[in-house]
């Protein structure tokens, strides 16, 4: 009869040792998760901020306007992109 409890406590002990370990990887994973979840967030926002760069840069392009002028005009966008990038840094943190 001792042998059987003595079993049956040695598989409850296996049993809880899986569970911990099993707990254990639960909580990597979820952290590798929650990290793979953020870097993919600011991967769509730099994406999207890139698009926009993209647009206006063509608009910049699109200007008909002397070299001079279009040079000027390219100048001033980059400036206001700096800013808005600049913003959106700071509404992130």
């Amino acid at each position: 009869m001792k042998s059987v409890i003595e079993n049956i406590e040695i598989k409850v002990i296996k049993l809880v040792e899986i569970c911990n370990k099993l707990k254990l990887e639960k909580s990597i994973l979820e952290k590798d998760n929650k990290d793979l979840m953020k870097q993919l967030n600011d991967s769509n926002d730099e994406l999207i901020s890139l698009k926009d760069k993209i647009k206006l840069m063509k608009i910049s392009k699109s200007i008909d306007a002397s070299k001079h002028d279009l040079k000027a005009s390219r100048l001033e966008i980059n400036k206001y992109i700096r800013e808005i990038d600049k913003c959106i840094a700071l509404l992130n943190k």
